[in-house]
């Protein structure tokens, strides 16, 4: 009894985890999540190994992307 309250406490504190998404869904509505075109979400996650990722991780990937200097 004490166990379960234990593990209700440490997800309550954890909150709601974000859902992940396949790249290939991001990819397909990245105007209207991030606002760019899927070409700039395709360059903000190459070489990324990752399948699946969660709206902040992208757009956070994307901003970065779109601020980077050009050589």
């Amino acid at each position: 009894m004490a166990d379960e309250k234990t593990s209700q406490q440490q997800q309550a504190k954890q909150g709601p985890t974000a859902t992940k998404y396949p790249r290939e869904e991001l990819l397909a509505n990245a105007e209207a999540l991030f606002g760019c075109k899927p070409e700039a979400v395709a360059g903000a996650l190459h070489g990324n190994s990752g399948t699946e990722f969660t709206v902040s991780e992208v757009k956070s990937l994307v901003d970065a992307f779109l601020k980077r200097q050009v050589k």
